[in-house]
């Protein structure tokens, strides 16, 4: 038993390893700087948690769809909740386009005071401030063909936050068109909000992790500390897998604790 849980939760924990060594060549392979890593990590942010926005719009709009679809609903019934909901969605969509990017047009002119890119306007990306389109626009031009391969590693690593609410949403919707005569209830409503809750700050905590790390490879910088053993440690603290680590240490305990047969 403790073999077969011990070897799925390799398995399990085997992209993350992927991604830190994938993470840890790039930047060896690239040769990148304190400016790289930098901008490398403000484009994981900002596309990565824009994806966790979104996917966390489509899960429900998935959902919703599929109540309204369902014999029994009437043609009033089914504009109405559909107004509504389109209504909700675009709401969201635009606070948090409008929100999150713009939280990024305003970093970026910060950062790229102390880690200038060529090529770059001087403030950054600090004129697609409040315009979402112009600020991934921008991206497109300036960042993705120097960075865009870091979002490779950062995708994996954040994957179960990403596509979490989509992927759960469509789990749902199959296991509904398997038994369509018995749908699955629907969550607590009180759950809802906190599983909506989280989805949503994940993107926030990301960006509150990568405020750390730059301020701590601005430190770095200053001290002229630019070697690829800063950057390995920077890159273990983004991407081994920590809470894996934990888990298995706490299951470890337990079983200490706990051993077959009730002897301690």
């Amino acid at each position: 038993m403790t073999t077969l849980a011990s070897t799925s939760r390799f398995i399990r924990v085997l992209p993350d390893i992927a991604a830190f060594a994938l993470g840890l060549g790039l930047a060896y392979g690239l040769g990148w700087q304190t400016t790289d890593l930098v901008w490398s990590l403000w484009l994981g942010s900002l596309v990565l948690g824009y994806l966790t926005l979104l996917s966390a719009i489509a899960g429900p709009a998935l959902m919703g769809f599929y109540a309204i679809s369902r014999p029994g609903v009437t043609g009033k019934q089914r504009a109405g909740a559909a107004l509504a909901g389109g209504v909700a969605a675009l709401f969201f969509l635009g606070f948090f386009s409008l929100h999150f990017g713009g939280f990024h047009a305003g970093h970026s002119v910060f950062l790229n005071h102390f880690f200038p890119i060529p090529g770059l306007p001087s403030d950054g990306f600090g004129d697609a401030f409040m315009n979402p389109p112009l600020l991934f626009l921008m991206v497109w031009r300036h960042l993705i063909r120097p960075y865009g391969l870091f979002l490779i590693p950062a995708a994996i690593a954040e994957r179960q936050h990403v596509f979490t609410p989509l992927i759960n949403a469509i789990k749902a919707l199959r296991d509904a068109a398997e038994a369509p005569d018995n749908p699955p209830p629907p969550p607590p409503k009180k759950h809802r909000h906190l599983q909506l809750h989280g989805v949503m700050a994940r993107p926030y905590v990301n960006v509150i992790r990568m405020h750390i790390l730059i301020f701590f490879f601005a430190f770095a910088h200053a001290l002229k500390l630019d070697s690829f053993l800063v950057y390995a440690t920077v890159y273990t603290v983004y991407f081994f897998p920590w809470q894996e680590l934990k888990t298995t240490l706490a299951d470890k305990k337990a079983a200490r604790n706990n051993p077959p047969g009730g002897v301690a």
